[in-house]
């Protein structure tokens, strides 16, 4: 209470000096009292919560005096006033709040306050902003009837406009929550459609004309207010809401000729309304459609269009140069010629229109595809719309046009700014907007056509006066646009269509053609012509955009952006020719302003930057002749490219060092054999010294940018990688000695380390072969011991990427007779040996290697080697983590410990040896136990594997069927060594073969499992190196049907297939005939693990033979696909069907193995059809393989299975997701539900959420949608499954997850209601997760632009969890996140 004391005395004093003569002491006293009042409410959500300090009394004298200070004469102390009142709404009770909300409105409804009620609106709009939700009710219940009152009964347009205003913002805040407010929403609406019905005045004030006539300004508020209620409106009066305004509009003529013709039919008609009228109506429409277009349907979409087409009739689109056009007035729809005002009118109207075809593609693309060629028709009319602007060109002889282009190009460069003189005589002509929004159109229709824009390319749109053309053509043709804004706009769309169109392209939805062949093939797709009918024109007109002299930096922008996207295209920019030209103008923009009269733009930053891009994406690109960039580069650009580096903004240094790097390849690759040496030395010199001078000062300087540093050590790399023969010696020592620099600074040593490895590669595989190495040797010792050290931080990245440099830069120079003694390699080696650890299985993979490394260029390093890595080495040899690289790794380690003879071969062999006594060894251990044994015995050669092989059959022939743990593993150990060893050498030619087989199918017999799967690998394996004994033992054996062997033969054929693909001898396809038989034989085994094993030799079998296996899976298929399962199962007796059903299960499991292996996707799209049929079984064992190999195909190779997703899987994938099998469970105490679909719904959700990354343009959105909804009220796993794909899809398609927002309430609050119960530990952990899980996906949509404020259900929903105390903390928890 003493803090209060003070506070109330401090208060009281600022009131009164609110009141003070002196407008600066009102002022200060109002804005102290603001902070007091700040710092008093602590953000409360809760209305006077935490406003104790002040009473009752206080209150009220604030609120009074903060009231009275809204009509001060000072503006000043009027702004501080509506500041304060914003702090003070969320500090008092709700009482003063209401008072406070009559006050206000009393003040905007009276008409006497005209000259204050802009601040009594601003005040009463801050009010419903601030005020706490808890007070939203009884304010919005004080406020909405008294604004309605004061929007119908006032006649002073001002009042109207305020009490609009007020309504929109109570709408936006309260429309959806608030009681009283739902309860007018009927009201309101009834309302506005009377504002919007009512005849334009033209004088301005609503009733000034009678009450039948409201202002446009009137007319365009109601439209806001409009658009508001929309969002918040149930579906039935929304519709009804569509409706009025659709009769409203269709009341309208609309323009041009046509309107003329709809006057002299409906002459006896007075209701027509006007051009005024019309456009407010169309706009509202387009804020209504930009709201909720989401929620209108496929009838409501049908009626807008059409009406907005009346107002955007092709033929109606003037240009300045129709030269048959008599009656201007006709033109334009009735208006006279000097009716500016209704031709400004008739602009906006149009305008509006195509802002509304804009929306609707955006959000609506379903619903709008079988209106968009007219739309497209529109909009290619309208692009050209300019009646008061005369191009020169009526387009009617296209031969001519093109055979005059170049001249065109060359004698009209000052045009651009003659037209900027016409603007001037033309600001009143706005027809740019209607051409800026048909443009807008048309890129809205490039974005919804992105997956497939053939339709952009190849088909012909009927514009006007019988002309036609296509998009992409069109576009192109009106580069020549004289208004800014416009010609900005037609640059940007053709840039999206390229750009789309290169990745459609990468997709194979279309195809560009080569310069080999350019006739179109019916039978290959769309096939686009860039390089012959395109990349010309975008050249040339795109080089007349950048030659203007002054102005138009943003099209020059553009027009840039442009030619860099056309880069990525095959083709390029084109030939020789067209490439100087673009590098001629890039380099007007480099000349550092040496003629500023001249060109301008000389000096712009930004225009630098833009052009340096296009170089470096040029020269990074694979889609022009290097001879050509080669040429061109030298005879132009290359100069200021180095000057580029002396510029002053970061950026620009940045990006010239980027393009330099990309420079010194073209010099190497780019020569012909018949051109002259001398010439070409010369030549490389002074390339090599130009980029030295540029780069030198920049590799350096350590007062600049970190980007700068990164980018000049990359075109140090580059310039030594593919130059560093035609540098002076001095020089590349200077070079190698900043990089030594680099290397040891801390900020820059990992790009240093990168780019020393990209040298040392460079140089180690000659990329200049009629040229020597470099030299490292200056600093090759220390780079290898200041890379060393870097091994002993603590920075993982920083380690891997030292290893990754240290194995290239041994490997390529580390012979050097100045490290024979090994010295230098040995503190490598002590640095490396703390890494080989289990823990880090890739840093211990580098560190094997590079170890590897060190051993076979300085066999001297051996005995520090052996001191030192070995040990860890055979650690991690038993590691049950050991797998992939890191084993890959070990064994050629350990090979070229034995070869390297830094390690004698039976010591090597004991501590193998000895490995196997360890304790708790797993069946993984001792199998990579055996590899290690097997590859240091096949690599000492043949005495010693004799010795290993007799110590092994004394092993294996002494002890039958061993109990004992020790003499088990022994065993298998003994097993498992052979068959390694049978795999590297051939055990036929001394007879250890034979003895093997027996022995191998002996153990098929013993009563441990380990044994017998060891007998099955070592079988498989040794076949690899002697087919002609083990593989017709192995056919044999599965021919006689002993059903406990089967399983067991399986595996060793798959070993065998496995190891046959990697080994470098042919061995499998003079046996592939023969294992296809008994593989067959088993392919309806009852036993699921027997198919499995049956399906993987089938896999493999196809990655290595798709032209024979496909066939012979798809013939398989075919001749078992008769299966009658009614219900999902096979009746019993049925058994032709579960033959073919079990026979159909291992196909599919079999295709599904072979596309993750890697089959080849051509020879498999031919056969996708017959094996994507199984979709269509009902028994759900081979339904579910049938989907579990289309994700497959969609996840691995979607060009296999893109062609027929349309038609065939999705369809399917519909129906699995809408499938459901229950059946009830009885468990003698109790019943239990059992739904046998579920694995199939998540199945279907699984490809579908593939195919949103790798086909996106397969699925329909909106019919994806509402399956996607129902899947996140189903089970919880395919619960799960769905919050992550509606997650994804915020961030990719987030307009469609905004039309769907309110389908997701349902599914999510049911599963956010779920009850803990008696559930405790891992369940109860489960469900929590579940219900975090929902809550992530209900934040996360709610985030999406567009889902508060256009859906109706989703932002009640989001309130409604953000007042559950009980997700307070998981919300918390999740924020954090």
């Amino acid at each position: 209470m003493a803090h209060s004391g003070q506070t109330i005395p401090n208060i009281s004093s600022l009131i009164k000096k609110t009141d003070h003569y002196d407008k600066d002491e009102r002022y200060m006293a109002t804005s102290d009292l603001c902070e007091l009042l700040k710092r008093h409410s602590g953000g409360s959500e809760g209305g006077g919560s935490s406003a104790s300090f002040l009473d009752s009394n206080t209150e009220r004298q604030i609120c009074t005096a903060v009231l009275r200070l809204l009509h001060d004469k000072s503006n000043d102390v009027q702004a501080i006033a509506v500041k304060t009142l914003g702090v003070l709404l969320t500090t008092v009770h709700q009482e003063q709040v209401l008072e406070i909300a009559d006050s206000l409105t009393d003040q905007v409804l009276d008409a006497s306050k005209s000259e204050l009620r802009d601040v009594y609106t601003i005040g009463l709009r801050t009010l419903v902003k601030t005020i706490p939700s808890t007070a939203g009710n009884e304010v919005a219940h004080r406020l909405v009837g008294r604004l309605l009152d004061g929007i119908r009964s006032s006649e002073d347009e001002e009042i109207v406009l305020c009490c609009l205003d007020v309504l929109t913002d109570l709408l936006g805040r309260f429309g959806g929550t608030s009681v009283a407010v739902t309860r007018q929403h009927e009201a309101i609406l009834q309302m506005c459609l009377t504002q919007l019905s009512r005849s334009s005045t033209a004088g301005g004030v609503a009733g000034s004309s009678g009450a039948d006539t409201t202002s446009p300004v009137v007319r365009k508020r109601t439209g806001n207010t409009l658009a508001g209620l929309s969002v918040v409106l149930s579906d039935p009066l929304l519709m009804r809401m569509v409706q009025s305004l659709l009769n409203l509009i269709e009341r309208s003529v609309g323009l041009g000729k046509g309107a003329r013709q709809r006057l002299r039919e409906n002459s006896g008609d007075d209701q027509k309304t006007t051009v005024d009228d019309t456009r407010a109506l169309i706009r509202t429409m387009c804020s209504v459609a930009g709201a909720v277009g989401h929620r209108l349907g496929q009838e409501q979409i049908d009626q807008i269009i059409p009406i907005f087409l009346r107002f955007t009739d092709p033929e109606d689109a003037v240009t300045g140069d129709d030269e048959d056009i008599d009656d201007e007035d006709e033109a334009m729809g009735g208006m006279g010629e000097d009716d500016e005002a209704a031709i400004a009118l008739a602009n906006e109207l149009r305008e509006s229109c195509f802002m509304g075809f804009e929306s609707f593609i955006m959000r609506c693309p379903n619903e709008v595809e079988h209106h968009l060629e007219k739309i497209v028709q529109a909009a290619l009319a309208y692009m050209s719309y300019d009646p008061n602007y005369s191009y020169g060109d009526d387009g009617e002889n296209e031969e001519e046009e093109q055979a005059e282009e170049e001249d065109e190009y060359e004698d009209e460069d000052d045009e651009y700014e003659e037209e900027d003189d016409d603007d001037d005589d033309d600001d009143d002509d706005e027809s740019w907007k209607v051409r800026r929004g048909a443009v807008r159109a048309l890129k809205a229709v490039v974005e919804a056509r992105k997956h497939d824009p053939s339709l952009l390319w190849t088909t012909e749109f009927s514009i006007r006066r019988q002309k036609s053309s296509v998009v992409a053509m069109a576009l192109v043709n009106r580069f020549k646009e004289r208004e800014e804004n416009c010609r900005v706009g037609v640059l940007d769309c053709f840039d999206s269509l390229l750009s789309v169109s290169v990745t459609a392209a990468k997709a194979g939805a279309i195809t560009f053609a080569s310069e080999d062949d350019m006739k179109t093939d019916s039978s290959s797709g769309t096939v686009v012509d860039l390089r012959n009918k395109y990349s010309g024109k975008l050249v040339k007109a795109c080089e007349k955009i950048m030659s203007t002299k002054k102005g138009n930096e943003r099209s020059k922008s553009s027009a840039l952006s442009l030619l860099a996207t056309l880069c990525k295209a095959p083709g390029g920019l084109g030939g020789r020719d067209d490439i100087t030209s673009v590098f001629k103008h890039v380099e007007t923009f480099l000349s550092g302003g040496t003629d500023t009269a001249l060109h301008r733009e000389g000096t712009s930053k930004a225009l630098r930057l833009d052009a340096l891009s296009l170089v470096y994406t040029m020269l990074s690109s694979n889609n022009h002749s290097p001879v050509d960039v080669r040429v061109c580069l030298h005879r132009s650009l290359l100069p200021q490219l180095c000057d580029g580096v002396d510029e002053q903004w970061y950026k620009v240094i940045a990006e010239a060092l980027r393009a330099l790097a990309s420079v010194p390849p073209f010099f190497v690759i780019s020569y012909s054999d018949d051109e002259d040496e001398g010439k070409r030395t010369k030549e490389r010199e002074e390339v090599a010294l130009m980029l030295y001078n540029a780069i030198e000062p920049k590799l350096s300087a350590h007062d600049v940018d970190q980007e700068i540093k990164e980018c000049a050590l990359n075109a140090t790399a580059s310039l030594l990688s593919n130059l560093h023969s035609s540098l002076p010696a001095d020089k590349t020592s200077r070079l190698l000695t900043l990089l030594i620099g680099r290397l040891k600074n801390e900020t820059t040593r990992i790009a240093a380390i990168k780019n020393l490895s990209i040298i040392a590669a460079a140089s180690g595989s000659n990329a200049m072969e009629d040229s020597p190495s470099i030299d490292l040797s200056p600093i090759l010792a220390e780079s290898i011991s200041t890379m060393s050290s870097f091994l002993r931080l603590q920075s993982r990245s920083l380690k891997q990427t030292t290893l990754e440099a240290l194995d290239i830069v041994i490997t390529n120079h580390g012979s050097k007779d100045d490290f024979k003694d090994g010295e230098l390699f040995s503190s490598v080696v002590k640095d490396i040996t703390p890494l080989v650890v289990d823990s880090d299985l890739h840093l211990s993979h580098l560190g094997l290697q590079c170890t590897d490394s060190i051993l076979e260029v300085c066999p001297a390093a051996g005995a520090a080697v052996k001191d030192n890595v070995l040990e860890p080495a055979l650690a991690l040899s038993t590691s049950s983590l050991l797998q992939d690289l890191a084993l890959d790794s070990l064994l050629a380690f350990l090979k070229q410990v034995v070869v390297a003879n830094a390690v004698d071969f039976d010591e090597l062999l004991a501590l193998l040896r000895q490995r196997l006594g360890q304790d708790k060894l797993g069946r993984h251990a001792v199998y990579n136990l055996a590899k290690c044994i097997a590859i240091i015995t096949g690599s000492s050669g043949q005495d010693n594997t004799k010795k290993v092989l007799n110590e092994i059959f004394e092993v294996l022939e002494s002890s039958t069927s061993p109990e004992d743990g020790d003499a088990l593993r022994q065993v298998q150990l003994s097993l498992l060594v052979t068959g390694d060893l049978g795999r590297m050498t051939d055990l036929s030619a001394d007879g250890s073969a034979d003895r093997l087989k027996a022995i191998y199918l002996s153990k098929f017999e013993s009563s441990s499992e380990d044994l017998k799967h060891a007998a099955a690998y070592a079988l498989g394996n040794a076949a690899v190196g002697s087919p002609a004994t083990f593989i017709p033992a192995i056919v044999a054996t599965l021919e006689e049907d002993n059903k406990k062997q089967q399983y067991l033969l399986l595996s060793a054929l798959r070993e065998f297939i496995k190891c046959s693909a990697k080994s470098s001898s042919d061995t499998l396809s003079s046996h592939l005939d023969n294992l296809v038989v008994p593989l067959e034989k088993h392919c309806a085994d009852e036993e699921e693990g027997v198919r499995t094993m049956v399906a993987e030799c089938f896999g493999s079998l196809t990655c290595l033979h798709p032209q024979t296996m496909l066939p012979k899976l798809a013939q398989l298929q075919s001749s078992h696909s008769e299966i009658a399962a009614p219900e999902g199962t096979v009746a019993e007796g049925d058994d032709k069907s579960k033959k073919n059903a079990l026979v159909c299960w291992t196909v599919a499991t079999s295709v599904k193995l072979a596309i993750a292996g890697k089959v080849d996707s051509t020879q498999l799209a031919n056969h996708m059809s017959t094996f994507v049929s199984l979709l269509n079984q009902t028994e759900l064992g081979v339904r579910t393989a049938a989907l579990l190999l289309v994700y497959s195909a969609t996840h691995h190779m979607p060009q296999a299975v893109s062609g027929l997703m349309q038609d065939t899987i999705v369809p399917a994938l519909y129906e699995v997701s809408a499938l459901k099998l229950q059946r009830t469970v009885d468990l003698g105490p109790f019943k239990h539900n059992v739904d046998d679909a579920i694995p199939l719904r998540k199945a279907a959700l699984s490809i579908f959420s593939t195919c949103l990354e790798s086909l996106p343009g397969s699925l329909d959105m909106a019919s994806f949608m509402p399956v996607l909804a129902k899947a996140l009220g189903d089970a919880e796993d395919i619960q799960l499954h769905a919050h992550q794909i509606v997650i994804s899809m915020c961030a990719r398609h987030a307009s469609y997850v905004v039309n769907a927002a309110d389908s997701f309430v349902d599914p999510l609050e049911k599963t956010l209601k779920k009850k803990t119960g008696q559930k405790t530990g891992t369940e109860l952990e489960r469900l929590n997760d579940w219900i975090k899980s929902a809550l992530r996906v209900a934040l996360t949509v709610s985030r999406v632009e567009g889902v508060m404020t256009s859906s109706q259900r989703f932002p009640e929903f989001i309130a409604r969890v953000q007042n559950e105390e009980k997700f307070a903390s998981k919300l918390q928890a999740l924020e954090a996140e």
